[in-house]
């Protein structure tokens, strides 16, 4: 096999998640399909990068010069095994190109229009992404996050599934910008914010200007202690320097004010927590360590953690919270690193996969 099969392989299965993902209603198990394909190998993510890169030019084209340029690609593929290594590449994007065209059924009849923008991006363990969406606003995707963006000329829509994200939005208010998040809408005309999906927790910190919080359509209503702040529409407006957490196994939402940097310091490579939950610390540290940390004990996750996580150093955090908590780390043969109660037995954690 030459070195240039596995590279036009690869793309050419890109090609097709491309396409897939595109549809409309794709079944989650086909999400999470897509997801494991690109998180089993960092090449199988940046061919799947490549191609919506690709898919994009190609659709924004007039029918003559696409047809051209797909006249260029079947010729490319056509022509005999190139003598030198350097042109693996050209004839793999050939490739997927081509499988763009042939199995999308010329892929530029299902583009968006010039307005529009429809795209899926995920990161896997200890990556982040910078993203530059086409109205200017600029979203900074965290580590093992899913982000679906589907614009339309009337309203930027996008839904954060997984992970953590900050958005730094491009004013326009003839078009509202509204991520969906679990049980929750987030609307912002011309602002920043930070969005943190743990699980069925919700933390959405404002850094500057004000969002409007509301109740997702179609999911159960949130109570909050303190009736007062939900006015009757349901809508609670944020502004710089507060912070929603939506607890959805608890039914609860709460505001309060938030620490505006920490809020966004894992952009720097920190992490960092104020009265947070220890379930959720480890959730989340658990998206850039290298090694698995799990909770062996189910008391310690309601311990309360005020501190930071920098990423590549967990195992000194692991050592501090040994001397802070009552609690011990046991490494186990495959590397993860379970946390239970000290003066306890440690529970046995099976190997991973069974």
């Amino acid at each position: 096999m030459s070195d240039a099969d596995p590279d036009k392989a690869r793309l050419e299965q890109a090609s097709l998640w491309w396409l897939r993902l595109r549809e409309d209603n794709v079944p989650a198990e086909e999400i999470n399909a897509w997801l494991e394909w690109c998180q089993r190998d960092s090449a199988n993510l940046q061919a799947f990068e490549k191609i919506e890169s690709l898919g994009g030019q190609l659709g924004g084209l007039d029918v003559q010069t696409r047809a051209s340029l797909l006249q260029e690609l079947d010729a490319e593929l056509a022509a005999p095994e190139p003598p030198r290594r350097r042109r693996s590449w050209t004839l793999a994007l050939a490739a997927g190109l081509a499988a763009l065209a042939v199995y999308g059924g010329m892929l530029a009849w299902r583009a968006p229009a010039p307005e529009a923008q429809q795209a899926r991006y995920a990161t896997v363990k200890a990556q982040s992404r910078e993203l530059k969406m086409s109205d200017g606003s600029q979203v900074a995707l965290g580590a093992a996050s899913h982000l679906i963006v589907d614009y339309s000329s009337a309203q930027r829509a996008l839904r954060l599934d997984d992970g953590e994200a900050y958005f730094q939005v491009a004013h326009n208010p003839h078009r509202p910008f509204v991520v969906s998040v679990g049980s929750l809408t987030v609307t912002a005309v011309g602002t920043a914010f930070n969005i943190r999906k743990t699980g069925p927790r919700v933390e959405v910190v404002v850094t500057q200007g004000v969002v409007d919080v509301a109740r997702r359509e179609g999911t159960q209503a949130l109570t909050n202690p303190e009736p007062a702040r939900l006015p009757e529409d349901g809508v609670i407006r944020v502004a710089a320097g507060q912070r929603v957490v939506a607890d959805e196994d608890r039914r609860l939402l709460t505001v309060s004010p938030a620490d505006r940097d920490a809020a966004i310091a894992w952009r720097e490579g920190r992490q960092q927590f104020v009265d947070e939950n220890l379930a959720v610390v480890v959730a989340n540290l658990n998206r850039y360590a290298r090694n698995e940390v799990q909770l062996g004990d189910a008391s310690l996750e309601q311990l309360r953690y005020t501190g930071s996580i920098v990423q590549g150093r967990e195992s000194e955090w692991l050592a501090a919270v040994e001397k802070v908590f009552p609690i011990s780390a046991q490494q186990q043969a495959d590397g993860r690193v379970l946390l239970y109660r000290r003066g306890a037995v440690a529970p046995r954690l099976s190997a991973a996969g069974e």
